[in-house]
């Protein structure tokens, strides 16, 4: 499994890879522009992102624009809504107004920072992903 931490905050990104890369080649993007220009990378290189983390309070653009651009560019390379990568929201931001958009846009789970390992290993299994770290 190849998987993108996006998270602009060092600590959350750095804890999400340690407990994401025993399942996985993992990945790191700082902001949101990193992370639309790494997943476009990983497809032109025939290796593209199986799982994405993504906050969404971010300096540059929101994880919601973010997860609206791979979604779009999803779509104009003919990958199926549900055939894509999967994405995870993983933020401090508990408010419907953040929660409904992002499932709108295309994102499969979120979570509530503070999080652990637990809920990211549940999120994994969820979405369908063997849980070989354990």
């Amino acid at each position: 499994m190849k998987i993108l931490v996006v998270d602009d905050e060092l600590v959350a990104r750095k804890k999400a890879e340690k407990i994401l890369s025993q399942y996985g080649e993992c990945h790191t993007a700082a902001n949101g522009m990193r992370a639309i220009e790494g997943f476009e990378l990983a497809h032109k290189e025939g290796e593209p992102y199986d799982f994405i983390t993504m906050d969404i309070l971010m300096p540059d653009m929101s994880g919601i624009e973010v997860l609206e651009k791979i979604r779009e560019w999803e779509g104009s390379h003919d990958i199926k809504l549900g055939k894509g990568v999967k994405i995870l929201m993983l933020t401090a931001t508990k408010s419907k107004d953040t929660v409904i958009p992002s499932f709108s846009k295309g994102c499969e789970a979120y979570i509530v920072k503070p999080f652990n390992k637990e809920k990211l290993v549940n999120a994994l299994n969820k979405l369908g992903f063997a849980s070989n770290g354990n």
